[in-house]
C-alpha cells in the first residue's frame, strides 16, 4: 500500500505512524481557493487569491508530470482518493493510465478534487445518504464515514467511568465545546460570553473546551471566570484521547465536519451543531441540515449571537429527554464497519481490475 501525499505536508511521518503504509511519496500539488458566499465582483478583486491560484495551477501541472512517472513505477492496482487537492494530478495520471479509481467524499457535498476526477471513478464510496450526491447512482456506494477505532458506543456506565478518569463528578453534567480549527474563533468568542452565566445558573456543569493547540491560550484569556467557577472549566489545545473526552460528555458544541460527526454518532451523542459558513461549497451547512432533517441534532447558524447560544444550550441542558433523543436518533445514522466495506470495495475493484 503506497501513500502518495503533497509535498509539503507531514506525509513523511505517516510511514512511522501507521505501519500500513509500505511507502510514502510526496508530489507537487494546488488547490483552487474559493470561499462560500464571496460575490462574483469579490472574487473578480481579489488579486491576492487570484494570483495564488494561477500558481497552483502549474503546480498541479507539475504534480501530474511526477505522478505519472510514479504511476509508471508503482503500477498500482487501483487509486483510491479521499478527496485532497494532491488526488487532482494523481487522478488525471490515473485516467490516462487506466487505472481505476475509487473516490470517497466525507461530506454530503463532494470535494472539488473528487468533482474533476469522479468522472473518471469506477466506484464512488459517500459517507452521507445516496441521495445527498448528484453521482451515478448505480456506481455509487453508501459506506458511511471512517473513524478512529477507538470510537465505541457510549453506555452509562462508560461514561461515568469517563468521566471519573477526566477528575469530573459522575452526577455533574458536561458541555464540551469544539472550538478547535481555523474560523473557529466566533464559536470561541460567543461561548466565552455566555461563560459566567451558564455556571452561575448550573452549579453542577463543568465544561471542557477544545481550543486548537494555536489558540489555546487566548481562549484561556478570554474567560473572565472567578475562582470557584475557573476549576469547572478546562481550556485544552490538543489530545489524542479525544474520544475519552467526548464519551463523557452529555451535550456537545461542534462544527459539523464529517468526520466529527460520525465520531459522536457511534458514540451517541447530544449534539448542538454550528456549520461553518465560510467554507467553500457550504458543505457543512448541508452536513448540519441532514443530520437536522432526521431529528438528530440541534443547529445554530454561524451568524447566531450569544443570547443564542445560551438560549439553545441552556435548553438541552434542562431537558434531558430531548438530549437522549438527539444522542439516540443520531446513533441511529452511525455506519460502524466504514472501514470493513472500504476495504471490501478497493479489494474487489483491484482485483477485477476496474
Amino acid at each position: 500500500m503506497v501513500y502518495i501525499g503533497w509535498r509539503g505536508d507531514h506525509g513523511k511521518d505517516l510511514s512511522r505512524r501507521y505501519r500500513i503504509f509500505d511507502r510514502v511519496h510526496l508530489i507537487p500539488a494546488g488547490k483552487y481557493r474559493r470561499y462560500h458566499g464571496q460575490s462574483l465582483i469579490n472574487k473578480i478583486t481579489d488579486f491576492r487569491t487570484m494570483a495564488l491560484n494561477i500558481r497552483d495551477f502549474f503546480r498541479v501541472l507539475a504534480g501530474t508530470i511526477v505522478s505519472y512517472r510514479l504511476l509508471g513505477q508503482i503500477k498500482p492496482s487501483v487509486v483510491f482518493s479521499k478527496g485532497s487537492f494532491v488526488a487532482v494530478p494523481v487522478g488525471i495520471t490515473a485516467r490516462l493510465k487506466k487505472i481505476p479509481i475509487i473516490t470517497h467524499d466525507s461530506d454530503s457535498v463532494p470535494g472539488l478534487a473528487n468533482r474533476i476526477i469522479g468522472r473518471w471513478a469506477t466506484l464512488h464510496a459517500v459517507g452521507q445518504a445516496k441521495g445527498a450526491y448528484s453521482y451515478d447512482k448505480d456506481k455509487t456506494h453508501y459506506v458511511g464515514v471512517p473513524v478512529d477505532e477507538r470510537i465505541k458506543p457510549v453506555s452509562v456506565s462508560l461514561q461515568r467511568d469517563y468521566k471519573r478518569r477526566l477528575g469530573i463528578p459522575i452526577r455533574a453534567q458536561l458541555l464540551l465545546i469544539v472550538g478547535g480549527g481555523l474560523g473557529a474563533q466566533s464559536i470561541n468568542r460567543k461561548v466565552a460570553a455566555i461563560m459566567p452565566r451558564l455556571l452561575t445558573y448550573y452549579p453542577n456543569l463543568y465544561v471542557i473546551h477544545f481550543s486548537g493547540s494555536g489558540h489555546e491560550e487566548a481562549v484561556k484569556e478570554s474567560y473572565r471566570l472567578d475562582a470557584a467557577d475557573n476549576k469547572r472549566l478546562n481550556v485544552i489545545g490538543f489530545s489524542n484521547e479525544f474520544h475519552i473526552y467526548s464519551g463523557a460528555a452529555d451535550l456537545i458544541i461542534s462544527r459539523a465536519g464529517a468526520t466529527a460527526v460520525a465520531e459522536f454518532a457511534i458514540a451517541g451523542k447530544a449534539l448542538l451543531l454550528v456549520p461553518a459558513s465560510h467554507l467553500a461549497g457550504g458543505h457543512q451547512i448541508a452536513n448540519a441540515k441532514e443530520i437536522v432533517k432526521n431529528d438528530a441534532a440541534a443547529m445554530l447558524g454561524d451568524e447566531a449571537s450569544a443570547n443564542e447560544y445560551y438560549r439553545t444550550v441552556s435548553e438541552l441542558l434542562d431537558d434531558q429527554t430531548k438530549r437522549q433523543a438527539l444522542a439516540s436518533n443520531l446513533g441511529r445514522l452511525a455506519k460502524p464497519r466504514v472501514s470493513q466495506q472500504l476495504a471490501r470495495l478497493i479489494l474487489d475493484t483491484a482485483k477485477s481490475g476496474g
